[in-house]
């Protein structure tokens, strides 16, 4: 089976990468900078530079299945650029896999979606109001809906993976499980920002895994859109997941956190 996979070079896109070239798969990765360092043994893999909207036709019409991972992160701030990127250019990518006959895509979506009150909800479900407190949350709301409705227009069949917080080895050196392995190689204390935000904590691993079993388009079948939630199901604070590593390294420093008032 072909795969075209969209930031594959990210921190996801990289690990889902190495795990369907294991499990067989041809794969059709865009990146916007040559990167055949890491997989220049691979004889099933193509790499593709450019922008990932721009139309592949020649390889979307030779894959089974379109993978999506690429987006804009998390900001803050308001970013025209998310929007630009996480809907619009997004569309046009769905729109060309119309066009090129590719009419399976697996998305990549987050739960952000939702905002900050899902993890105070005791029945959290898949039917749970959305009410996305970021642009990035927001973007990737927009984008969803917009897909679910191409998808039904054009015949299409659409799987929404929405992913929780995931960590694991080789995450951007800037977020918080490498900051935490950071500070215990160095020998030195940790200030946890945001130490009571509870967070469902996935490993890369597991993600991945749940990502190329919804390759299996033929497991629970469904008509034109589908979503599932991958999530490890253990919400807890960012306190207690930094203290989980902390021991787990045997670390003799301390974490620093505000006291909650």
């Amino acid at each position: 089976m072909k795969i075209f996979i969209t930031g594959a070079t990210g921190f996801i896109g990289k690990n889902f990468l190495k795990l369907a070239l294991k499990n067989d798969y041809f794969v059709y990765a865009t990146t916007r900078k040559q990167n055949k360092k890491k997989f220049k043994k691979e004889k099933k893999l193509k790499w593709l530079t450019g922008d990932f909207d721009n139309n592949w036709k020649n390889e979307l019409s030779k894959s089974d299945i379109l993978v999506h991972i690429a987006a804009e992160g998390v900001s803050n701030n308001f970013s025209k650029n998310i929007y630009e990127v996480n809907v619009f250019k997004s569309l046009n990518l769905l729109k060309h896999a119309v066009k090129a006959g590719c009419r399976k895509w697996l998305i990549i979506s987050t739960s952000s979606e939702y905002g900050e009150e899902l993890y105070s909800k005791k029945n959290f479900s898949l039917s749970t109001n959305r009410t996305p407190e970021n642009d990035y949350g927001l973007s990737k709301a927009i984008f969803t809906d917009q897909s679910k409705l191409l998808a039904k227009r054009f015949n299409c069949k659409l799987r929404k993976m929405i992913l929780f917080p995931t960590y694991g080895y080789g995450e951007n050196s800037r977020r918080l499980f490498p900051s935490i392995l950071r500070a215990i190689k160095n020998n030195k204390d940790y200030k946890l920002n945001n130490p009571f935000e509870k967070r469902d904590f996935s490993n890369i691993d597991f993600v991945c895994k749940n990502l190329i079993d919804a390759l299996n388009f033929k497991k629970n079948k469904f008509k034109d859109y589908q979503a599932w939630h991958i999530s490890q199901n253990n919400p807890k604070t960012v306190k207690d997941f930094a203290e989980i590593i902390w021991k787990k390294k045997k670390c003799s420093r301390k974490i620093d956190f505000q006291k909650k008032i």
